[in-house]
Protein backbone atom coordinates (compact mmCIF):
# COMPACT_ATOMS: atom_id res chain seq x y z
CA UNK A 1 0.00 0.00 0.00
CA UNK A 2 1.34 3.43 -0.94
CA UNK A 3 0.16 7.00 -0.63
CA UNK A 4 1.27 10.52 -1.49
CA UNK A 5 1.52 13.49 0.87
CA UNK A 6 0.16 16.79 -0.42
CA UNK A 7 1.23 20.14 1.01
CA UNK A 8 -2.01 22.14 1.34
CA UNK A 9 -0.93 24.76 3.92
CA UNK A 10 1.93 26.02 6.05
CA UNK A 11 2.10 27.02 9.69
CA UNK A 12 3.56 30.38 10.61
CA UNK A 13 5.13 31.43 13.90
CA UNK A 14 5.50 27.86 15.12
CA UNK A 15 8.45 28.88 17.28
CA UNK A 16 6.30 31.50 19.04
CA UNK A 17 3.62 28.87 19.61
CA UNK A 18 6.17 26.57 21.22
CA UNK A 19 7.60 29.33 23.41
CA UNK A 20 4.12 30.33 24.61
CA UNK A 21 2.99 26.79 25.43
CA UNK A 22 6.27 25.85 27.11
CA UNK A 23 6.73 29.13 28.95
CA UNK A 24 6.28 27.60 32.41
CA UNK A 25 8.76 24.85 31.58
CA UNK A 26 11.29 27.41 30.35
CA UNK A 27 10.91 29.43 33.55
CA UNK A 28 11.49 26.33 35.66
CA UNK A 29 14.56 25.47 33.58
CA UNK A 30 15.96 29.00 33.99
CA UNK A 31 15.45 28.79 37.76
CA UNK A 32 17.35 25.49 37.85
CA UNK A 33 20.18 26.99 35.82
CA UNK A 34 20.28 29.97 38.19
CA UNK A 35 20.53 27.72 41.23
CA UNK A 36 23.21 25.69 39.51
CA UNK A 37 25.19 28.85 38.73
CA UNK A 38 24.97 30.03 42.34
CA UNK A 39 26.17 26.63 43.51
CA UNK A 40 29.11 26.69 41.11
CA UNK A 41 30.19 30.08 42.48
CA UNK A 42 30.87 28.49 45.86
CA UNK A 43 34.45 27.23 46.16
CA UNK A 44 34.53 23.45 46.43
CA UNK A 45 37.69 21.35 46.18
CA UNK A 46 35.98 17.97 46.58
CA UNK A 47 35.92 17.36 42.81
CA UNK A 48 39.25 19.03 42.06
CA UNK A 49 40.55 17.85 38.71
CA UNK A 50 37.23 16.41 37.53
CA UNK A 51 37.10 19.08 34.82
CA UNK A 52 39.84 17.24 33.00
CA UNK A 53 37.57 14.25 32.27
CA UNK A 54 34.45 16.20 31.33
CA UNK A 55 33.93 17.57 27.84
CA UNK A 56 32.58 21.01 28.69
CA UNK A 57 31.98 23.80 26.20
CA UNK A 58 32.74 27.47 26.67
CA UNK A 59 29.14 28.24 27.63
CA UNK A 60 29.21 25.63 30.40
CA UNK A 61 27.06 23.03 28.61
CA UNK A 62 27.96 19.46 27.75
CA UNK A 63 27.09 17.39 24.66
CA UNK A 64 24.53 15.48 26.73
CA UNK A 65 22.75 18.73 27.54
CA UNK A 66 22.59 19.62 23.84
CA UNK A 67 21.16 16.19 22.99
CA UNK A 68 18.47 16.53 25.66
CA UNK A 69 17.58 20.03 24.46
CA UNK A 70 17.27 18.89 20.84
CA UNK A 71 15.14 15.92 21.87
CA UNK A 72 12.80 18.11 23.93
CA UNK A 73 12.58 20.63 21.08
CA UNK A 74 11.67 17.93 18.57
CA UNK A 75 9.03 16.17 20.68
CA UNK A 76 7.21 19.13 22.25
CA UNK A 77 4.39 18.89 19.69
CA UNK A 78 3.71 15.27 20.66
CA UNK A 79 2.98 16.39 24.22
CA UNK A 80 0.29 18.80 23.00
CA UNK A 81 -3.35 18.23 22.09
CA UNK A 82 -4.09 19.14 18.46
CA UNK A 83 -7.32 19.55 16.53
CA UNK A 84 -7.84 20.61 12.91
CA UNK A 85 -11.16 21.83 11.60
CA UNK A 86 -12.74 19.67 8.86
CA UNK A 87 -12.59 22.78 6.66
CA UNK A 88 -8.82 23.02 7.33
CA UNK A 89 -9.18 26.70 8.21
CA UNK A 90 -8.54 26.47 11.97
CA UNK A 91 -5.88 24.63 13.96
CA UNK A 92 -5.85 24.36 17.76
CA UNK A 93 -2.71 23.47 19.71
CA UNK A 94 -3.17 23.13 23.48
CA UNK A 95 -1.01 22.08 26.40
CA UNK A 96 -1.92 22.09 30.10
CA UNK A 97 -4.20 25.15 30.44
CA UNK A 98 -2.86 27.14 27.49
CA UNK A 99 -4.01 27.04 23.88
CA UNK A 100 -3.18 28.70 20.58
CA UNK A 101 -5.67 29.14 17.73
CA UNK A 102 -4.28 29.43 14.20
CA UNK A 103 -6.59 30.68 11.45
CA UNK A 104 -6.14 30.33 7.70
CA UNK A 105 -5.16 33.18 5.42
CA UNK A 106 -4.01 33.28 1.82
CA UNK A 107 -0.60 34.58 0.83
CA UNK A 108 1.18 34.97 -2.50
CA UNK A 109 4.71 33.60 -2.74
CA UNK A 110 7.59 34.85 -4.88
CA UNK A 111 6.40 32.90 -7.93
CA UNK A 112 2.92 34.44 -7.78
CA UNK A 113 1.29 31.25 -6.52
CA UNK A 114 -1.27 31.57 -3.74
CA UNK A 115 -0.86 29.30 -0.74
CA UNK A 116 -2.75 28.97 2.51
CA UNK A 117 -1.01 29.88 5.74
CA UNK A 118 -2.08 29.17 9.31
CA UNK A 119 -1.23 32.17 11.47
CA UNK A 120 -1.84 32.77 15.17
CA UNK A 121 -5.22 34.45 15.69
CA UNK A 122 -5.59 33.94 19.46
CA UNK A 123 -3.56 32.62 22.37
CA UNK A 124 -4.36 32.45 26.05
CA UNK A 125 -5.45 30.34 29.00
CA UNK A 126 -8.54 28.12 28.75
CA UNK A 127 -8.64 26.43 32.14
CA UNK A 128 -10.79 27.92 34.87
CA UNK A 129 -10.30 25.39 37.69
CA UNK A 130 -7.05 24.97 39.60
CA UNK A 131 -5.01 21.97 38.55
CA UNK A 132 -7.02 21.05 35.45
CA UNK A 133 -5.50 20.66 32.00
CA UNK A 134 -6.71 20.19 28.44
CA UNK A 135 -7.25 16.51 27.62
CA UNK A 136 -9.12 16.63 24.29
CA UNK A 137 -10.10 19.17 21.62
CA UNK A 138 -12.35 19.18 18.57
CA UNK A 139 -13.28 21.90 16.05
CA UNK A 140 -16.88 21.91 14.82
CA UNK A 141 -17.86 24.18 11.88
CA UNK A 142 -21.43 25.41 12.27
CA UNK A 143 -23.45 26.19 9.16
CA UNK A 144 -25.07 29.55 8.67
CA UNK A 145 -28.85 29.80 8.61
CA UNK A 146 -28.81 32.50 5.94
CA UNK A 147 -30.27 31.39 2.65
CA UNK A 148 -27.59 33.19 0.66
CA UNK A 149 -24.77 31.22 2.31
CA UNK A 150 -25.78 27.89 0.67
CA UNK A 151 -24.83 25.90 3.75
CA UNK A 152 -21.35 27.35 4.22
CA UNK A 153 -19.89 27.39 7.75
CA UNK A 154 -20.70 30.60 9.56
CA UNK A 155 -18.22 30.10 12.41
CA UNK A 156 -16.25 27.35 14.10
CA UNK A 157 -16.87 26.23 17.66
CA UNK A 158 -13.89 24.88 19.61
CA UNK A 159 -14.96 22.17 22.06
CA UNK A 160 -12.39 21.49 24.78
CA UNK A 161 -12.44 18.63 27.26
CA UNK A 162 -10.52 18.97 30.52
CA UNK A 163 -9.02 16.59 33.03
CA UNK A 164 -11.54 17.83 35.61
CA UNK A 165 -14.45 16.48 33.54
CA UNK A 166 -15.56 19.88 32.28
CA UNK A 167 -16.42 20.40 28.62
CA UNK A 168 -16.22 24.02 27.49
CA UNK A 169 -17.22 25.63 24.21
CA UNK A 170 -15.29 28.60 22.78
CA UNK A 171 -15.41 30.88 19.76
CA UNK A 172 -12.50 31.41 17.37
CA UNK A 173 -11.49 34.39 19.54
CA UNK A 174 -11.25 32.35 22.74
CA UNK A 175 -14.54 33.62 24.20
CA UNK A 176 -16.19 31.10 26.51
CA UNK A 177 -19.77 30.36 25.44
CA UNK A 178 -20.82 27.38 27.51
CA UNK A 179 -19.38 25.09 30.19
CA UNK A 180 -20.78 21.79 31.44
CA UNK A 181 -19.51 19.37 34.09
CA UNK A 182 -20.71 16.04 32.71
CA UNK A 183 -18.40 13.73 34.67
CA UNK A 184 -15.72 13.99 37.32
CA UNK A 185 -13.22 11.94 35.28
CA UNK A 186 -11.06 13.36 32.47
CA UNK A 187 -12.70 13.80 29.07
CA UNK A 188 -10.60 11.42 27.00
CA UNK A 189 -12.03 12.00 23.54
CA UNK A 190 -14.57 14.11 21.68
CA UNK A 191 -16.40 13.06 18.53
CA UNK A 192 -18.97 14.87 16.44
CA UNK A 193 -21.46 13.17 14.14
CA UNK A 194 -23.33 15.16 11.49
CA UNK A 195 -26.68 14.44 9.90
CA UNK A 196 -26.64 11.82 7.18
CA UNK A 197 -29.52 10.52 5.09
CA UNK A 198 -30.06 6.74 4.89
CA UNK A 199 -27.94 5.20 2.16
CA UNK A 200 -29.66 1.82 2.07
CA UNK A 201 -33.26 0.68 2.62
CA UNK A 202 -33.97 -0.25 6.21
CA UNK A 203 -31.17 1.91 7.60
CA UNK A 204 -32.26 4.69 9.92
CA UNK A 205 -31.07 8.23 9.41
CA UNK A 206 -28.07 9.47 11.38
CA UNK A 207 -28.78 12.42 13.62
CA UNK A 208 -26.38 15.12 14.75
CA UNK A 209 -24.75 14.50 18.10
CA UNK A 210 -21.64 15.16 20.15
CA UNK A 211 -20.09 12.26 22.05
CA UNK A 212 -17.75 12.66 25.03
CA UNK A 213 -15.78 9.61 26.12
CA UNK A 214 -14.83 9.26 29.80
CA UNK A 215 -12.90 6.40 31.43
CA UNK A 216 -16.12 4.75 32.65
CA UNK A 217 -18.89 6.60 30.78
CA UNK A 218 -19.99 7.81 27.36
CA UNK A 219 -22.06 11.00 27.23
CA UNK A 220 -24.04 11.93 24.12
CA UNK A 221 -25.48 15.40 23.50
CA UNK A 222 -28.16 16.04 20.89
CA UNK A 223 -26.72 18.15 18.09
CA UNK A 224 -29.80 20.29 17.41
CA UNK A 225 -30.23 21.28 21.06
CA UNK A 226 -26.52 22.01 21.36
CA UNK A 227 -26.58 24.15 18.22
CA UNK A 228 -29.48 26.22 19.54
CA UNK A 229 -27.72 26.75 22.88
CA UNK A 230 -24.45 27.78 21.25
CA UNK A 231 -26.26 30.11 18.88
CA UNK A 232 -28.07 31.82 21.76
CA UNK A 233 -24.83 32.17 23.77
CA UNK A 234 -22.97 33.60 20.78
CA UNK A 235 -25.71 36.15 20.12
CA UNK A 236 -25.63 37.16 23.76
CA UNK A 237 -21.87 37.65 23.63
CA UNK A 238 -22.21 39.73 20.46
CA UNK A 239 -24.77 42.02 22.13
CA UNK A 240 -22.70 42.43 25.29
CA UNK A 241 -21.06 45.86 25.64
CA UNK A 242 -17.27 45.87 25.18
CA UNK A 243 -15.23 45.88 28.36
CA UNK A 244 -13.01 48.83 29.10
CA UNK A 245 -9.27 48.14 28.82
CA UNK A 246 -7.42 47.88 32.11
Amino acid sequence: MSCSLLDFCRVQELRHVRDFLLQSQKNASSDDNKEQTETELAWDESDWGSWETTDTKEDGTTPDDDDDAQQNSATWLQDCVLALSPCSDLLVIARDQKAVFLSAKWQTDATGKEEMMLAVSWSGTLGAEDGESVSSVICIPLASQKRSSTGRPDWTCIVVGFSSGYVRFYTENGVLLLAQLLNEDPALRLKCRTYEIPRHPGVTEQHEELSILYPAALVTIDGFSLFQSLRACRNQVARAPPTAPT
